[in-house]
């Protein structure tokens, strides 16, 4: 097993099928391409295998992959393949043709060894025709989907599968309940590529560029804001704190129309919409803030199940400011109330403002949380996650 691994360490034998639009501002579109770069920078041989782009229809791979690697900042290399003749775009025929074409040019035209993935489709066809490879996730699929991880799960028994990836233990645990060979978990938290943090500016520095007020206090949010994010919960702590001000950046036009009449509703006249922004620009944002939040609400984990440990934590704390989180078990992962952060009580606004108060008036508490957060971040690099990836192929 070890020189087998060995081979695949040193050539391109794994393939990494995507679905995805690409450039694409979806998240797990970047969470993708940061993986992928940074396992192939320290010597995986993997390549990206993704279906023809509406928008690039009849570029060429390094074309494609020039346009990718500009889009999420990453350096040329990663591999990318395109198969099939259906493009991806809205429709989403690609998320059930693009896997078939491209497991048939993996395995038959290509040869990889190893199949690694996140689709659920796409995994469902590498189990039912017994090809070797690997999932990643970060749902708790477990609770939601458990029979797809029961196929999962016999599929792993037999060595056809080696394992899955999960970017939170509370994920893992959600596989191992319901009998997943816990030997075949690996943990990955996601990193923060701190390419993506430069320039590196201060508070004031990045208030400046933003035209932003110097004196003024900023809590921010970046990311998605469709409904199971729940950013309504910030608006209802902003209404209790009128004092303080409230950046939500990341917004899409119809999500404008929703939380501008919310925030009417709830006359909370100090909170400020944003519309999508380039990597680079959303550091800006992020430097900018006295505080960062997640949305303290249980609903985006517990009753949606897309939101486990969520990517924008990391940036977060790399950036080197107080992160008011909800108090919960994916959280409580990297977040220590106190310490790195501020763990306050879920779908509680006027507590959660009570606390966001008391640690504004208390500056040095504000230092504290902002180092550490900052030392945590230092361990969380896209180049470690893909080492501890690699250790963990050489053993199968």
């Amino acid at each position: 097993m070890a020189n087998k691994a060995s081979q695949i360490n040193l050539a391109a034998t794994i393939a990494y099928i995507s679905s995805e639009r690409y450039p694409h501002h979806n998240t797990n579109t970047q969470q993708i391409i940061k993986n992928v770069s940074s396992l192939r920078a320290v010597g995986v041989g993997i390549d990206l295998i993704v279906p023809r782009q509406a928008a690039m229809y009849l570029a060429n791979d390094a074309q494609l992959e020039a346009a990718i690697c500009n889009y999420y900042n990453v350096p040329p290399g990663l591999g990318i393949k395109q198969t099939g003749l259906f493009p991806a775009t809205r429709l989403q025929l690609d998320k059930y043709l693009h896997p078939i074409f491209a497991i048939i040019y993996c395995r038959l035209i290509k040869g990889y060894d190893v199949i690694y993935t996140r689709n659920i489709f796409t995994a469902i066809l590498l189990a039912l025709f017994g090809v070797k490879f690997m999932f990643e996730t970060y749902q708790r699929l477990g609770d939601t989907k458990p029979r797809f991880i029961k196929l999962l799960t016999k599929q792993a028994k037999k060595g056809r599968m080696l394992g899955m990836v999960l970017h939170s233990n509370v994920a893992a645990e959600s596989m191992r309940g319901v009998g997943f060979p816990s030997e075949k978990l690996l943990v990955l938290h996601n990193g923060v590529d701190n390419s993506d943090m430069l320039p590196i500016l201060t508070k004031t520095a990045a208030r400046q560029q933003l035209k932003l007020d110097l004196n003024a206090r900023y809590v921010v949010y970046t990311g998605n804001m469709q409904r199971n994010k729940c950013v309504e919960v910030v608006v209802d702590i902003a209404a209790y704190t009128p004092e303080i001000n409230y950046l939500l950046v990341g917004a899409k036009p119809d999500d404008i129309v929703r939380l501008t009449a919310y925030c009417e509703a709830k006359k909370a006249k100090n909170v400020s919409l944003v519309e999508r922004q380039p990597v680079n620009m959303v550091s800006q944002y992020l430097y900018a803030a006295d505080a960062l939040i997640i949305p303290p609400a249980a609903a985006p984990m517990q009753s949606f199940g897309k939101t486990v440990l969520p990517f924008k934590l990391f940036p977060y704390l790399a950036a080197g400011r107080p992160i008011i989180a909800p108090d919960q078990a994916d959280m409580q992962e990297l977040l220590r109330s106190d310490k790195n952060g501020l763990l306050v009580p879920p779908d509680a606004p006027e507590q959660n403002a009570k606390a966001i108060r008391a640690l504004f008036s208390d500056e040095k508490m504000m230092q504290k949380l902002a180092t550490n957060a900052a030392e945590t971040s230092r361990a969380l690099t896209w180049e470690a996650r893909a080492l501890r990836f690699k250790s963990w192929l050489a053993g199968h």
